[in-house]
């Protein structure tokens, strides 16, 4: 009860502070009352048993939310920052060692829905790679459990890990029209490179390896998708472009082996490199 109190405290206090000459130690007063909810919650629950698991995951979420508000309020990455580590943090510090994919990539989600919120108002790089790094760590440290019989528990959660985190890289810049830097493309060759890989070890070892096409056929249809938008809305930032193309290509180049006979491979091939021809005229 005191470590809460002493949260709000250094909240209260915090917010009392900014805007004047203890700017930046205001923010910092912040960042510590919510590290102090935060184990305030975890203590009440793992140390002293006095509240049970889902109340405690509720209070850690309703942190999570506050710290987020505050920050885009504010204009504080660092609370951000520190309201992510929480939120991402949460499950490891409740965990009870059941395996539960449903319920754990939910909450995950929904904190990555929270972060491609943020993008939508900040260009917050930082912020937005944290949470990529914290949600495919909690992925992959979770996935020692899984089992085949697992796979429709685990493919759609991380296919809209995928489609958040390549919607969260660039968003800002959609939306504000802005210039893209080489963050933006490498962070959608790093997600998309990790998408793949997982699928394709998911879909071989739970059907076949020809079924992995279906995922190749829709990412390429997924980037192309992203082509047409930018070219009918004429949002002309080249490198983002190009990526979207060399993905789909890419993607494209890869279904063609795994559906097509030896026989129409070089042809299909042949078919392909006129299309990206065309392309790259048209785009000059």
């Amino acid at each position: 009860g005191l470590s809460i109190l002493a949260g709000v405290a250094m909240l209260a206090g915090g917010m009392q502070m900014l805007g004047r000459k203890y700017h930046a130690f205001g923010q910092g007063l912040i960042g510590g009352g919510i590290a102090t909810l935060y184990f305030s919650v975890f203590a009440a629950f793992r140390f002293y048993e006095l509240i049970p698991m889902l109340p405690a995951f509720g209070l850690m979420i309703f942190i999570t939310v506050c710290a987020g508000g505050i920050a885009i309020r504010l204009n504080s990455m660092l609370v951000a920052v520190l309201g992510i580590l929480g939120g991402f943090g949460t499950p490891v510090m409740l965990s009870t060692g059941v395996v539960n994919f449903v319920g754990l990539f939910s909450y995950m989600l929904l904190l990555g829905c929270g972060v491609l919120g943020i993008s939508y108002k900040k260009n917050w790089h930082l912020l937005t790679y944290l949470a990529f790094l914290c949600t495919y760590g909690l992925f992959f440290g979770s996935m020692h459990a899984y089992r085949v019989e697992h796979f429709w528990q685990v493919m759609p959660f991380v296919s809209g890990f995928f489609v958040l985190f390549s919607t969260a890289v660039f968003l800002f810049n959609l939306v504000n029209r802005t210039k893209s830097t080489l963050l933006e493309p490498l962070g959608l060759l790093i997600n998309a490179g990790i998408y793949f890989a997982v699928s394709y070890q998911l879909v071989s070892e739970a059907y076949d390896y020809r079924w992995v096409a279906a995922v190749t056929l829709a990412l390429a249809a997924f980037y192309v998708a992203h082509v047409w938008y930018f070219l009918v809305r004429k949002l002309l930032d080249r490198e983002l472009l190009f990526c979207f193309i060399g993905l789909a290509a890419f993607f494209l180049a890869v279904t063609v082996p795994m559906l097509l006979s030896a026989e129409w491979i070089t042809a299909s091939w042949a078919i392909q490199a006129f299309v990206m021809l065309w392309i790259a005229g048209k785009l000059r």
